[in-house]
């Protein structure tokens, strides 16, 4: 993707990916339960371990979630992280608040949009969006989503019920790899 590289998360990065969205900015629009947030105080420790270093992330830290973590080449910081939720098919990113305002939120959608329809054998993702977040609207569209019709609220990893926006990303056909090659 322009601008960064993206790749399977080692078990460094979990905290790292964790403190990049601790920030209140992005929990205007995440709302994680306080158990997952990073205090300020800790961040920039997380965020200053190199990224992809250590065993990759098992599973069991996040189940029924296929991730990637996007870093910055020139830094080889980490910029961000991209999901999606195995069964429901819906995707999620964000990125640590030095690399927003950048169009690169984009590159995430478009990553996480093009490892499910050229990797992993799935044709369509969702996302969904609070109405009011103009960023995250602008970078899925810039990377191909089309708005949907699709619930007309969504509950928030804290609880709180939101309003939302639905987006959809398809191909006609869907590749496949085996990466137990």
């Amino acid at each position: 993707m322009p601008g960064l590289r993206l790749q399977s998360p080692a078990v460094g990065d979990h905290n790292g990916a964790q403190a990049g969205a601790s920030d209140p900015e992005a929990q205007r629009w995440l709302e994680w339960p306080d158990k997952s947030l990073v205090p300020a105080s800790k961040r920039e420790q997380f965020l200053s371990v190199r990224p992809g270093t250590g065993l990759l992330l098992p599973s069991r830290l996040e189940p029924g979630v296929i991730s990637l973590v996007a870093i910055d080449p020139a830094s080889d910081r980490l910029a961000g992280k991209v999901s999606m939720n195995r069964e429901t098919r819906e995707i999620g990113g964000w990125l640590v608040p030095e690399y927003r305002s950048r169009g690169l939120g984009a590159a995430l959608f478009a990553a996480a949009a093009e490892l499910a329809q050229r990797h992993l054998g799935i044709t369509t993702v969702h996302a969904g969006v609070h109405p009011g977040n103009a960023a995250c609207i602008g970078a899925l569209t810039a990377a191909g989503f089309t708005p949907v019709p699709g619930p007309e609220t969504h509950v928030q990893p804290n609880g709180r019920v939101i309003p939302a926006r639905w987006f959809r990303h398809e191909c006609d056909q869907a590749g496949y790899c085996d990466f137990r090659r």
